[in-house]
């Protein structure tokens, strides 16, 4: 028999299978024996593995243990069975028949084939005898199949058994691993080998691969992809076979948008999860593990997609993607985790529908369906912004709230919540006007907008998004932002705006304006209207508009006014906030026909003006952006009249119920006040030069004349002008409006306002005047009026109204009773003027006696006690004491002002009025002229004469008093000055800071002038009854700011004119000065020359800011706000050339207002004295110790009078010349040794054989070089100095500059041989009083009042050396300055103080200072070096007479350097008995002490008497110092 008759078919099936594993055995034996030894045997000798025996019987595996031959067995212990829920279960339970399932356990450990077991830390991939099924019928009792030992070939994996991996850790095989030999059964027995195979015994059961669905559940990377899976694809993943799928990560999902991965969790994702599996799932011919990719191969996903698979040496690609983990093994295929998803872009198509339905928005989505606007939720390219409510905001809002689905209410409410754009929260703006979808037929079929709202505080800058909200409704949460489409959640639905009159209707402030339209018939007009953009003004501008500017608007025969003034309201344009806002100036036509012009105010609010109504009106606009179906609504403060609205006082007084007032006008014959006209010229009132059409009629009601005798005074015509003059008010040209909103009175009638009547010229009880009494109530009553009880004087002001005619000024305010003129007793009207009359000639008659006291004082001043201490003399100042001088120049500058007031006041009002005048009112200044001496008579040229006069004393004082001050202040500037006259420029100057205090005075006196000036003029009321009045009132208006409004203009006329006029004043006097005289003895007509002139300079250029200062002073509060704004609107409105108006009379004025000036101040200064104690001239201006120094003979006048002498060298003291001898020593300074030797260069030696040539005594053979290297150091510098004198030499052909010689020569030599002293630059010193005073000239007196000298170097003990005599607690300095010696008290310390130093800043710290030499080069002031000897002789002898004051025996040393040469001398000072003070200079015994440096041997010396200067005075000067210092405080 054959072997092959003796299996069973089903055996045959397995034999392709033996063949095709890894190895050559079969799975049964070839003989048809069983083996000796078999797997069973093993298993049945170790008592651990008898659980599994047992199984393997129940699953009748004996017989196929038995036939294995070359097999593996992985057997799990009796615990590992135990541990294992399933087969413990199947254990205890009686099984069925064929025991599937355990069978297919135990399969799975099992392997056809003896494996070698992996090396460590590598992975083996085994093929199981397990092949897996799917179940298609439960099991049942009936016999199976085929034998019960033999595995069932196929299954899910496309015939393949299913796979098993082994790995080997640390030494440890493990089996059941993942792909990374990670996991599995510990291999704990074993192996041992059995005969027909291997067994191995394992700490756990090897679980079978579940189905995918349940890989995909239970793999920690893949829970996402569990997450979103739907029923539809769990069940395809479970019943597919041979299955590969690539499954992305969890992190892989994240390349969604959150809102996407939101969308794929929801129940709307069905049909997409399907999509998205398919493309990721291959379904072909076997499974498709990993080690086919290698190395390509293309597969086809379930969408028909290809996925190209390539393999590289570090990696596996699944097309765009990295292969993760490979082969995770399932029972119908195999998973493969991928890094990315393999989903192409726009494959999904997820469109804003499914993301609101998404977001819980499904009644939102289901009514956009309704009525077919589903291309807006489902166009993935569009970009919109999508206002969505979501289904709990839509449930809130019952049936009848929202309109009907499928309606087209509902489609424009829908569009309205469509954006075109990307919103986002960062390209949003507070108050941004926002197109929607919806096209309205009432915008011309533009689209509606919608306004957004958000917050962007500080305190919410830390959220990530700031509360925003669109058309009123709050956003709910954050912004979703998905592809092309942003989503706002919003808390209710949004209604698209109705008509303008129901989108003001809900605003009750505007209830009246809004009743005014009703009224007027006018609400279709508006509704129906497109494009259009209403105006509301709220209800508060009805009570500013005037109750009598209302009546009459709302009485039945002014329907047209009322038409006009409503339409005038509607702009006919749409006109959004942000365009007003946006926009510098523009008009609009408005459908009344007129126009509206738009300005932005400088605090940034938004300015209405309309064509006509009152002059100066203009209304605030709110841009509230109250949307509607045909524009906008805007709010505004006050009402606008058109220019086709003519308001009459005739028509206002009717509306007072004044046709009794109205009769007794027309019956007086004074009909042109009612129609708003100029008197007729050939009336009385055209006749007396009348000429202004706004007038304020003080109507009294109808009820006022119920006691009146209208039959009497009808038939009495004079009574009835008189009665209707009483009240009838001119009203001023400028009506304060107190800013916006504006109070739109025909004139103001604030408490204390006067004003002026038609009658007020006859008498001074015409004029009237209004008060302020409890509840608001305002009164008018006859100004002075006593003696009737108050009952025919005042009246209650009950209404008023403002005319439009007569420019916007005047109108009709409304009384309760008529006012009857006042006609004063005599007693009344006189008494007053006289006793203020007497009053004031007592005061002026004071005024001047002080005056003349002031004028006679006298005084003297002592010499400083440190001077007398010096001097033993007393010396006299000046005759009169700097208070007194102070305040005659105060007297003389108010004096000169008050003639310059008495002078030019005419001619300033006259400027004044033609400066602040409308346009049309003058002809010009005779014009002026004219009318305020018709007016007023020749005190009216005198009106506003009181401020400038209170004000010109402190003015002028102050103006000339900081002019002085300015030209010192200069000069302090500039001390190394070549001329100390002030030149045209700086005297410019001087007088433009001359102007800054002086501002602080003239603002407000100018102020306070100007508005008394003006008042009057044309026509205009009497306001202010004088300057206290006024300043009265403008404290109250705006308190000291209102009070100094104008200061800045005042500035910019007063600083530029003054600079022209002190120039062009000092200018001209010096012209007219001859050359041997002063300019104070200029005459009378030379002086009013000089003022006149500097007048004229000053006003030519002062005019432009002037017209501005008299604008700002005189206009009303609000009119400007600043000098800018003013000279831009007085241009716009009267051209450039308004700015030079009153040119003529300013120039008038200029030349005699200002020749008065200075003609009183010069005749104040040269007034006669009769005090006997006069002795000197003083002069305006003291010689500089410069300019004396250029004169020989104003040298010799201040050395005569200091005693200074010029003596011979031998005539120095004895113990002096030691001290000088040691300094002009320079014998045997240098070794002679660095002539012979080579020191250098060659130069250098020669330069040294010159000078050894020329004066061998400066070398000497016994001082050593070597102890000389840094005298060395410094010959080679002096060397250097030489040669930069050689080179200058020799390349300029004229003489050397003396800036070179001093930078190349002076400075070099001074540097480097000063080392132990200190020296200083340019320091002042100061010069000491004359020693006697008989007899000075003034001239004299000039040159001795000299202060200072600057000498160019100043060599100075250092302090170090000298603060034992300053700074100790009981030094010689601080004993000296608390002793009787230098006075008493705080005055004694300060005059040692002076004493105590040379120079004119004192020290920081007190103490004192000293200096040995003073060096002088010749400036260019100097034309030759005698000027430059002089200068420093001045010096020198200061600094003996500070040394002398201190009883320090010691020799000043001087220095002057020019062209190359160096000449010097000594100073000192003799004591009582010796020689005066002298010079060792040019006596006939004397040396002269001059070099020539162009010498070697010269420059040598002068370097050497530098070093001994430098030694001398830390050395022999200090100890001469504290020998005197010492010797008089012993002494005394």
């Amino acid at each position: 028999m054959r072997l092959s008759h003796l299996i069973p078919p089903s055996l045959l099936a397995l034999l392709p299978y033996s063949l095709a594993s890894p190895h050559s055995q079969s799975v049964f034996s070839p003989h048809g024996d069983a083996l000796s030894v078999t797997l069973v045997d093993e298993l049945s000798k170790d008592p651990d593995y008898s659980t599994l025996l047992g199984l393997l019987q129940r699953a009748r595996l004996i017989p196929t243990l038995n036939r294995l031959n070359g097999s593996t067995f992985f057997a799990p212990t009796n615990d590992a069975i135990h541990r294992h829920a399933t087969l413990s279960r199947l254990v205890s339970l009686r099984g069925d028949n064929v025991n599937e399932q355990l069978r297919q356990e135990l399969f799975y450990h099992l392997l056809n084939y003896t494996v070698a077991l992996p090396e460590d830390h590598n992975v083996l991939v085994t093929k199981t005898l397990h092949f897996p099924h799917g179940h298609s019928e439960p099991p049942c009792r009936d016999p199976p199949p085929s034998p019960p030992w033999l595995p069932i070939p196929g299954g899910s994996l496309g015939g393949e058994p299913q796979r098993l991996r082994v790995a080997t850790r640390s030494g440890q095989v493990y089996v059941g691993v993942d792909t990374f030999g990670k996991g599995g059964a510990h291999v704990v027995k074993g192996p041992v080998d059995a005969g027909n195979g291997l067994l191995l015994g394992i700490d756990r059961i090897l679980a079978v691969p579940p189905s995918l669905a349940t890989v995909v559940t239970t793999h920690p990377s893949t829970s996402y992809f569990h997450r979103i899976l739907t029923p539809a694809v769990t069940n395809r993943l479970n019943e597919t076979a041979e299955l590969t799928l690539f499954v992305p990560v969890d992190s892989a999902w994240n390349a969604l948008h959150p809102i996407e991965r939101l969308y794929l969790e929801s129940e709307f994702a069905t049909n997409d999860l399907v999509r998205i599996f398919e493309m990721h799932a291959v379904v072909q011919h076997g499974v498709k593990w990993s080690e086919s990719f290698n190395p390509a191969i293309n597969l086809t996903t379930l969408d028909g997609r290809q996925l190209n698979v390539v393999t590289t040496s570090d990696n596996v690609l699944i097309s765009d993607a990295d292969l993760v983990e490979p082969d995770i093994y399932a029972s119908n295929g195999v998973l493969h985790t991928i890094s990315s998803l393999l989903i192409p872009e726009g494959a999904l198509q997820l469109t804003p529908e499914k993301f609101l339905l998404t977001l819980n928005c499904t009644n939102f989505i289901s009514m956009i369906h309704s009525v077919n606007l589903t291309h807006l939720i489902n166009d993935t390219d569009a970009k919109y912004t999508i206002l969505a409510p979501q289904d709990d905001v839509i449930s809130a809002y019952g049936d009848e709230e929202l309109p009907k689905r499928g309606s087209e209410d509902l489609k424009r409410l829908l569009k309205y919540h469509f954006l075109p754009g990307r919103w986002t929260p960062k390209t949003l703006k507070d108050g941004l006007l926002i197109e929607t979808k919806l096209d309205e037929p009432g915008l011309g079929g533009n689209p509606q907008v919608l306004e957004a709202s958000i917050s962007r505080h500080r305190e919410r800058q830390a959220q990530a998004v700031p509360p925003i909200s669109f058309g009123g409704a709050s956003t709910i949460g954050d912004p979703i932002e998905v592809n092309n489409t942003v989503i706002y959640f919003i808390s209710r639905p949004l209604f698209p705006p109705g008509n303008s009159l129901q989108v003001a209707l809900p605003t009750l402030n505007f209830s009246s304006f809004l009743a005014a339209i009703f009224s007027a018939n006018l609400a279709d007009t508006i509704k129906l209207s497109p494009r259009t953009t209403l105006l509301v003004p709220h209800n508060d501008a009805f009570k500013r508009v005037g109750l009598l500017v209302s009546a009459h608007l709302l009485s039945a025969s002014a329907t047209a006014d009322l038409e006009s003034v409503v339409l005038h309201h509607v702009v006919d344009d749409v006109v959004y906030a942000r365009g007003l806002q946006n926009s510098t100036a523009r008009t609009y036509p408005t459908l009344e026909g007129s126009d509206l012009h738009v300005e932005h105010t400088k605090g940034g609010s938004i300015s209405l003006t309309p064509s006509g109504g009152w002059a100066g009106l203009s209304s605030q606009l709110t841009p509230m952006n109250l949307l509607s179906e045909t524009g906008a609504v805007h709010e505004l403060s006050d009402i606008f009249i058109p220019r086709s609205v003519h308001l009459t006082v005739g028509k206002l007084a009717k509306a007072a119920k004044g046709t009794t007032m109205t009769n007794l006008i027309i019956k007086a014959g004074m009909e042109w006040v009612l129609n708003g006209t100029a008197p007729p010229v050939d009336s009385p009132w055209g006749q007396s030069g009348i000429s202004g059409t706004g007038w304020t009629l003080l109507c009294p009601s109808d009820d006022a004349f119920k006691k009146v005798n209208l039959t009497r005074l009808y038939s009495d015509k004079a009574s009835m002008q008189l009665i209707v003059g009483q009240h009838l008010l001119d009203t001023p040209k400028f009506v304060d409006p107190s800013g916006m909103p504006n109070n739109n009175q025909p004139m103001r009638f604030r408490d204390s306002d006067v004003y002026e009547t038609l009658i007020s010229p006859e008498s001074n009880y015409r004029d009237v005047a209004f008060r302020e009494v409890e509840g608001d109530q305002v009164v008018v009553g006859i100004k002075n009026a006593r003696g009737t009880g108050g009952k025919t004087d005042w009246a209650k002001v009950t209404g008023w109204g403002r005319a439009t005619t007569g420019g916007g000024t005047g109108g009709v305010i409304q009384i309760d009773r008529l006012l009857i003129p006042y006609e004063p007793p005599l007693w009344i009207e006189y008494g007053a003027p006289v006793v203020v009359a007497i009053f004031g000639i007592l005061a002026i008659g004071l005024f001047f006696m002080g005056v003349r006291k002031i004028w006679r004082m006298d005084r003297t001043e002592a010499t400083d006690p440190s001077e007398q201490a010096a001097t033993g003399k007393t010396r006299t100042k000046a005759p009169v004491s700097a208070a007194a001088e102070n305040a005659k120049s105060f007297i003389a500058g108010g004096f000169g002002g008050i003639c310059a007031v008495l002078v030019g006041h005419p001619f300033d009002l006259t400027k004044t009025r033609l400066q602040t005048a409308s346009p049309g009112t003058y002809t010009g200044g005779l014009d002026v002229l004219r009318r305020t001496l018709a007016r007023d008579g020749p005190t009216g040229l005198y009106r506003g004469v009181v401020p400038p006069l209170l004000g010109v004393t402190p003015i002028f004082a102050l103006s000339f008093w900081a002019y002085d001050a300015s030209k010192r202040l200069i000069l302090g500037f500039t001390p190394n000055r070549s001329d100390p006259a002030l030149s045209t420029g700086e005297l410019a100057l001087a007088g433009f800071l001359s102007a800054v205090p002086t501002t602080l005075v003239t603002a407000p006196v100018e102020r306070a002038k100007v508005l008394l000036q003006v008042q009057g003029q044309g026509g205009s009321s009497t306001q202010y009854k004088g300057v206290f009045d006024v300043i009265g009132h403008l404290y109250k208006e705006g308190g000291i700011r209102s009070i100094y409004r104008g200061t800045f203009a005042t500035f910019a006329r007063d600083g530029p004119g003054s600079a022209a006029y002190f120039a062009a004043y000092e200018v001209t006097k010096k012209a007219l000065t001859p050359a041997d005289a002063s300019s104070s003895d200029l005459n009378i007509g030379q002086v009013i020359l000089a003022g006149g002139t500097a007048g004229v300079a000053m006003w030519a250029i002062a005019i432009p800011p002037d017209v501005l200062k008299s604008r700002l002073q005189s206009a009303p509060t609000g009119t400007y706000s600043g000098i800018v704004d003013c000279a831009r609107k007085t241009i716009a409105v009267d051209g450039v050339r308004a700015l030079w108006k009153g040119f003529g009379p300013a120039m008038a004025r200029a030349f005699p207002a200002n020749a008065a000036t200075f003609l009183g101040v010069e005749a104040s200064h040269s007034a006669p004295s009769t005090s006997p104690k006069k002795k000197l001239r003083v002069y305006s201006r003291t010689l500089s110790a410069s300019e004396i120094a250029k004169n020989a003979k104003s040298f010799d006048i201040w050395c005569s009078y200091q005693g200074c002498e010029e003596v011979a060298f031998s005539d120095l003291p004895g113990d002096f010349k030691v001290y000088v001898d040691s300094v002009f020593s320079t014998r045997g300074y240098l070794p002679a040794e660095w002539v012979d030797k080579s020191t250098s260069s060659a130069e250098f030696v020669a330069f040294l054989t010159r000078a050894y040539e020329e004066c061998p005594h400066l070398f000497s053979k016994t001082s050593s070089a070597e102890r000389n290297c840094r005298l060395l150091d410094e010959m080679k510098n002096v060397f250097l100095a030489w040669e930069r004198l050689q080179r200058m030499r020799s390349e300029s052909k004229d003489r050397v500059s003396e800036a070179d010689f001093v930078s190349n020569v002076y400075e070099s030599l001074r540097s480097s041989a000063l080392r132990e002293s200190t020296y200083k630059a340019k320091w002042p010193i100061g010069l000491p009083q004359p020693l006697h005073h008989s007899q000075i000239r003034t001239e004299t007196l000039r040159i001795l009042n000299a202060k200072s000298v600057v000498p160019d170097c100043a060599v100075f003990v250092p302090e170090r050396d000298i603060r034992k005599l300053s700074l100790a607690a009981d030094s010689a300095f601080k004993q000296l300055r608390r002793s009787k010696l230098t006075g008493s008290a705080a005055r004694g310390e300060v005059s040692f103080a002076c004493q105590s130093t040379p120079c004119v800043q004192l020290p920081r710290t007190p103490g004192f200072q000293f200096v040995s030499s003073f060096w002088e080069d010749k400036k260019p002031v100097h034309s030759m070096l005698e000027d430059a000897y002089r200068q420093n002789r001045m010096a020198t002898a200061a600094a003996a007479r500070h040394m002398h004051s201190l009883h320090i025996k010691a020799p000043i040393f001087g220095l002057i350097w020019s062209d190359g040469c160096v000449r010097a001398h000594v100073d000192w000072c003799a004591s009582k008995g010796q020689e005066p003070p002298g010079d060792d200079g040019k006596g006939e015994e004397s040396h002269v002490h001059e070099w020539n440096l162009d010498s070697p041997a010269s420059i040598i010396e002068v370097f050497l008497l530098i070093k001994n200067i430098d030694h001398w005075t830390v050395n022999g000067f200090i100890n001469c110092i504290e020998e005197g210092i010492v010797i008089w405080w012993t002494r005394y």
